[in-house]
């Protein structure tokens, strides 16, 4: 496994791909707080490249220290909606960020020069500061973020991701909000099974034109790390590239069928057994027993393979179920499911068969060999031929 911990580095070339996942559930939108009209009208889209930089610089050249101030602000959580709306323009290009019971985009984000005392005080929720060459208790009108910075502002939503297969009910995904590359004192409910729905605004200062990783959402179980930016909507960390280059699709066919039944031995004639695979799921996160068992997060170049079985058998206290099962891979690997026998094919057994396969695999072939003992009869044993089903991989 590799670590899980974003880089501190700059953007990788993937990061930047700006791949547009799922169109964004515009958060303040629908109420009417996001400015409208043309991009001409509105100032432009994305935060980044918002402002003339030349005509920044000389703006804040020109301010006047009697009624202006520079202020040292951390990242902090914006309240007012309608103030941080009339900012913000809507981020349509943001990536959604996918992560078990987390499905987040970037919905609005704006940068800017300055800030009225009033628009300060509404955002922060404190009073303007005084005028950095005025009389003493003389409140600045204008608050600069200083010298080659900016303000940023960003909304952004969360919503369950529904990841299949399902996690443990138990477990959380935890969310934080980081400040070039480090996580910040603005408190994000951890996304929890049934209550998963999170949004906020983001008022910090950055650098003029930000780099994607100025600001971020992050969202992190069981040791992977996810993150996208809150400046430009892009992915920066993942634990699994996958999610955002392919599908991951699964396409079964020519899948043999085994109908056959079995001497029960015991309190009735026969055991009837009707199996087949209809269906796969490629996931990269499985965290149940049922599923395989505690895999958490495949490698960065692996995904599990989640085969459910339809296996319809009849219950019998003296027959059991021994059958053997096995993944051939494009190259002629064979590999063996992450459950044992009795876990898939026992009384109570899951009839799921779960693999961790290289990522780039396109295709696989599965192979199921029946097989039954009796618990009464040790000699007794019956071989049915195997049946194989093609997976087909997207």
């Amino acid at each position: 496994m590799t670590t899980r911990r974003p880089s501190r580095r700059p953007a990788t070339p993937f990061a930047r791909r700006g791949v547009l996942l799922a169109a964004p559930t515009l958060l303040l939108a629908g109420c009417g707080l996001l400015p409208g009209g043309t991009d001409d009208e509105k100032g432009g889209g994305a935060a980044a490249g918002q402002a003339d930089e030349g005509a920044a610089d000389g703006a804040a050249q020109t301010a006047n220290p009697a009624t202006s101030a520079v202020v040292d602000l951390q990242p902090t959580e914006v309240t007012d909606e309608a103030v941080a709306g009339r900012l913000m323009s809507r981020l349509e290009t943001s990536q959604t960020l996918l992560a078990p019971r987390v499905k987040a985009t970037v919905t609005a984000s704006g940068l800017a020069d300055s800030l009225t005392a009033a628009d300060y005080t509404a955002l922060t929720g404190e009073e303007p500061p005084a005028a950095d060459d005025a009389e003493e208790g003389t409140a600045a009108e204008t608050i600069l973020p200083g010298e080659r910075k900016q303000f940023l502002l960003a909304a952004w939503e969360s919503t369950d991701s529904e990841w299949q297969p399902a996690v443990a009910s138990h477990e959380s995904t935890t969310l934080h909000i980081t400040h070039e590359g480090n996580e910040v004192n603005i408190h994000v409910p951890q996304a929890e099974h049934g209550n998963a729905e999170r949004s906020g605004i983001v008022l910090a200062i950055v650098d003029r034109s930000p780099a994607p990783e100025a600001m971020g959402l992050r969202a992190e179980i069981r040791d992977g790390v996810s993150e996208i930016s809150l400046v430009d909507g892009s992915i920066l960390a993942t634990p699994c590239p996958s999610l955002y280059e392919r599908e991951l699709g699964v396409e079964v066919t020519e899948a043999g069928v085994v109908d056959t039944k079995v001497p029960d031995g015991f309190a009735q004639e026969f055991m009837t057994l009707r199996g087949t695979v209809k269906s796969a799921l490629l996931t990269p996160y499985i965290d149940t027993f049922d599923h395989g068992g505690n895999l958490f997060w495949a490698a960065e170049d692996e995904l599990h393979l989640m085969v459910p079985l339809d296996w319809q058998i009849d219950d019998s206290s003296n027959v059991r179920d021994v059958t053997e099962v096995k993944l051939t891979l494009e190259d002629g690997t064979e590999l063996r499911p992450a459950q044992d026998t009795n876990q898939i094919f026992g009384g109570l057994g899951s009839h799921i068969a779960t693999f961790t396969i290289p990522a780039n695999e396109r295709s696989a072939t599965l192979t199921l060999s029946p097989r039954f003992t009796q618990v009464l009869d040790t000699d007794f044993e019956q071989v049915e031929d195997p049946i194989t089903a093609t997976l087909t991989f997207s």
